[in-house]
């Protein structure tokens, strides 16, 4: 073995070292980015169970129609009730305003 082949080998051995410190170094940097998306989609997971819990469920949005409807039902009744009152306030007024001399 002569200096030339030594020179070879070495330059060979860098070479291969240079490549399985890239090697590395990449592999490495890819898991940090998976670890911060990983992160990343935890907190934006965790962000919108904490909303949804906020959210009513179907059955009480349910209820709040029923009770829609009722409200609605018992407006319409309250509102007929005052159709005749209100004819005979106007009736009331009328009389007011053309005997009152």
């Amino acid at each position: 073995m002569n200096f030339s082949d030594m020179t070879f080998s070495s330059e060979a051995v860098r070479w291969l070292v240079m490549a399985a410190l890239g090697v590395y170094s990449w592999f490495v940097g890819r898991q940090a980015a998976s670890a911060a998306e990983l992160l990343d989609l935890r907190t934006r997971i965790t962000t919108l169970e904490a909303q949804m819990k906020q959210v009513p469920s179907q059955q009480q949005l349910h209820e709040l129609g029923t009770n829609l409807a009722r409200l609605a039902g018992s407006v319409e009744a309250v509102s007929q009730r005052m159709d005749p009152m209100a004819r005979g306030l106007e009736r009331v007024e009328s009389y007011l305003l053309h005997n009152s001399k």
